[in-house]
């Protein structure tokens, strides 16, 4: 999902997530087709920490275009989840990219063959505050797992 707030210029910031990620390297490639390909145009993709941090720099007018997992942007609308008490409205959606998928793998040599086979085990669930680690957060506790009973 791409959130935007409304601006007057054609120089604009795109927060997209970390350098290691899908949204740095789709961002990039985006804003280069955009600058390439429109008159004026001047987009900066931005490395930043993902969904949250995006709606909150959005939210702050410190970015004008970025990358949010919908269901990130819904918890930031409603004031849910990742933003309990603190509700984010100046975003727009303007488009969704492509489903965000959770996938789930393991080695052979790790026993995990549920995710109750977590607990105790070394898992890498994302970048702190992106939504990928809320998703993991939600699967774990539909497990009755919490951060606390992997290593991170």
């Amino acid at each position: 999902m791409i959130g935007c707030q409304k601006s007057n210029n054609l120089n604009y910031i795109f927060a997209t997530g970390g350098t290691s990620g899908t949204y740095y390297s789709f961002g990039g490639s985006i804003a280069s087709i955009w600058n390439a390909n429109i008159e004026g145009m001047n987009v900066t993709a931005q490395s930043t920490g993902a969904s949250a941090e995006n709606l909150r720099l959005l939210n702050r007018h410190e970015a004008d275009l970025a990358f949010v997992q919908n269901d990130v942007m819904d918890y930031a609308y409603n004031g849910t989840d990742i933003f309990a008490g603190e509700i984010l409205t100046n975003f727009s959606a303007v488009l969704t990219l492509y489903p965000e998928i959770v996938q789930i793998a393991a080695t052979k040599e790790s026993g995990i063959k549920s995710i109750a086979d977590m607990k105790g085990k070394r898992i890498s669930v994302g970048d702190a505050g992106s939504g990928v680690e809320f998703n993991a957060k939600q699967i774990l506790e539909a497990y009755g797992l919490t951060f606390d009973d992997i290593n991170k």
